[in-house]
């Protein structure tokens, strides 16, 4: 199965966790900052008080101003408020109201007075909730770019500690969408869906209290729509999630697909493949279409249907809020015009926020499948354990012991079969063999990538599980075929920005390889920014840059890894001479493709499927080996052997 279909499978794996408990592991991250958190919260409640704020008085005027204007033939003058307030009382009479009239309108006023009053309340009521807003929103702004820096930071490094086999079944895109599109959904949700979730549901029950403060009858007849609502809600979850799940999936695979055609471009061109991989990537494309649509359908169908709930609703309160202000009889004691105003804007002032919610869905969908995804990597423990009682490695002297090796990648399939053998310090073996016979596995087990399944790899005679990892790797340094440089200057592609490398370590290092010279061509010399990974450089000056970072380390033990497989035949002689520096007065173990480069090989390994075939020096496998006197013939082309 190709790796980009592995990853959609995985990725359309459920974490065993229902959403409480995502909600609960999101919340975490808020712990550091709860005292911001609560002071954003806090701004909140203020901020909705005063949003509920004009509503009442918008409403308290009508009943004070308005009406009195309308059903009187002058405006009321030298009598004070009192004057100006309808038979019916309404707001004017609900507790509290009057004195607050009476205290912001100077005694003699009349209604002309009271509307100025009733006006400057307003706008000092929006001025004061823009300030609050302004504060709430920076406060929560702070908190949730502070909580996505600790999950970026967390996921980053999670991701670096995992084992190489990790890395090895999921494709670059899959990291690339874990800490860029799920991340960024977290971070949306919590930058603005979470703050405007919070504000909706406190506003929700901020109305829901006025409503049935000021009449009870009409604030259950709009709460009745609630059920139906929230019945159509975990019915649009239910068909809205699995389908949103797929189509961010699906995201991971085209992320996948984009990156392999990149890294692979000169073979696509090459061989013919672009519009087989067009015709892939179309089909990744079309699914990912087929799943956001069908979300977007479930969307499409649940809001018209929730805003039947809030028409019918609003009919409720005109009908039978109209009623009782045209015949009083039916009302509760004087029901008055501001009071059904009110009533009008609470009601569409309840279902705002429950549509606003329903808006959010999306991104709320979205966070919580990023989430999902996201702690599904968090909770990933595959990497190299690390035993409690390891030891820091000191100076390595350089001797390398395999005791009965045997490793297998996948259960029942042995890479590595009782694998035997010992370097001594200062030492040079070479590891010869087939494509497939267990040399990069062997590397590969000396800087503990992998853990070995029995046996025993001793480094200076002690186990390389009982030193811990860092330590272990400090003493190896690995020179693999392809050379990988950073984004960056050469400086800090040789010192790998390690304090502990001075500038002269990297120039001595840099010099001793035989790098300086070319180095030295470009105006900035060390500081010189790499484009492109360096792919503007030779394969020979690559390779020569990687020996001056291993040399620069000053490693006690050397791998290299075929490096000089790519290298052409004109640089093969600066990058041998660069070699012999390299090795010098350390232990090395180089898997050879060219066999002319390790003839001064202490010993030479043999492997043949996962076994060592034979062993010995260039000479004695010449004259007594079979496979490496084939493998030598070969490359000579049956030229007469050289007996050294």
């Amino acid at each position: 199965m190709p790796e980009y279909e592995q990853d959609l499978l995985e990725d359309l794996v459920k974490t065993n966790v229902f959403d409480p408990v995502l909600i609960r592991r999101m919340v975490r991250y808020l712990k550091p900052y709860w005292h911001r958190a609560a002071l954003g919260f806090g701004l909140m409640l203020m901020s909705t008080l005063l949003t509920l704020a004009p509503a009442i008085i918008v409403a308290a005027m009508v009943d004070v101003v308005f009406v009195p204007a309308a059903t009187t033939t002058a405006i009321p003058v030298g009598d004070g408020p009192a004057a100006a307030v309808s038979a019916k009382g309404g707001l004017y009479d609900f507790p509290g109201m009057r004195e607050t009239i009476h205290a912001l309108v100077p005694e003699g006023g009349d209604l002309a007075t009271l509307l100025w009053v009733f006006a400057a309340v307003f706008l000092l009521v929006k001025v004061f909730q823009f300030l609050v807003d302004w504060g709430n929103g920076y406060l929560l702004a702070s908190v949730a770019q502070s909580v996505l820096f600790d999950i970026r930071m967390q996921v980053f490094r999670h991701i670096q500690t995992r084992s190489i086999a990790y890395f090895h079944r999921h494709p670059v895109g899959r990291f690339v969408t874990r800490v860029t599109n799920d991340v960024g959904s977290l971070d949306e949700f919590f930058s603005q869906a979470l703050v405007m979730v919070l504000k909706d549901i406190v506003m929700l029950f901020g109305v829901a209290t006025l409503l049935l403060v000021f009449n009870t009858e009409l604030a259950l007849i709009v709460m009745m729509t609630i059920p139906p609502v929230i019945v159509a809600t975990l019915v649009f979850r239910r068909y809205s999630r699995p389908a949103f799940r797929k189509f961010r999936a699906t995201v991971s695979t085209l992320n996948a697909q984009m990156a392999e055609s990149a890294n692979g471009i000169r073979v696509i061109q090459l061989f013919g493949r672009a519009a087989k991989n067009q015709q892939r990537y179309d089909g990744t494309g079309r699914e990912f279409r087929q799943h956001f649509l069908t979300f977007r359908h479930a969307h499409a169908v649940f809001r018209p249907v929730y805003m039947s709930f809030q028409a019918i609703a609003l009919g409720f309160v005109i009908w039978f809020g109209g009623a009782w202000v045209l015949d009083e009889p039916l009302g509760t004691g004087g029901f008055t015009v501001g009071m059904l105003t009110l009533f009008i804007l609470l009601a569409d002032m309840f279902f705002q926020p429950i549509r606003d919610l329903t808006d959010r869905v999306d991104h709320i969908q979205a966070a919580f499948t990023g989430a999902e995804r996201i702690f599904t990597v968090l909770d990933v423990k595959e990497r190299i354990p690390e035993r409690p009682d390891a030891v820091k490695a000191p100076r390595f002297r350089g001797e390398v012991e395999f005791e009965n090796v045997r490793f297998s990648y996948l259960p029942g399939e042995e890479v590595l079969k009782g694998v035997s053998f010992n370097v001594q310090p200062g030492q040079m073996v070479a590891l010869v063999g087939h494509t497939g016979a267990g040399k990069s596995t062997i590397i590969n087990l000396i800087s503990r990538f992998y853990d070995i399944d029995s046996g025993h790899i001793l480094v200076d005679g002690r186990d390389v599980r009982e030193y811990t990892l860092h330590s272990l790797r400090r003493n190896i340094a690995v020179v693999h075929q392809d050379v990988f440089l950073f984004a960056g200057s050469i400086r800090d592609n040789i010192s790998l920005a390690d304090p502990a490398i001075s500038e002269e370590q990297v120039i001595e290092a840099a010099k001793a390889v035989g790098a300086h010279d070319f180095i030295m061509r470009f105006p900035e010399g060390y500081n010189h920014i790499l484009q492109e990974a360096g792919k503007t450089f030779s394969a020979g000056e690559r390779q020569l840059l990687s020996f001056a970072r291993a040399l620069a380390h000053n490693p006690a033990i050397l791998v290299l890894d075929e490096a000089t497989s790519s290298i052409d035949t004109r640089s093969e002689q600066q990058i041998q001479r660069a070699m012999r520096v390299l090795m010098k007065g350390r232990t090395s173990i180089v898997i050879a493709h060219r066999l002319s480069t390790i003839q001064r090989a202490d010993l030479i390994i043999v492997m043949h499927k996962g076994q060592i075939a034979e062993r010995g020096t260039h000479g004695q496998l010449l004259g007594e080996g079979r496979i490496y006197r084939t493998l030598y013939d070969l490359q000579v082309n049956g030229a007469v052997r050289e007996r050294v």
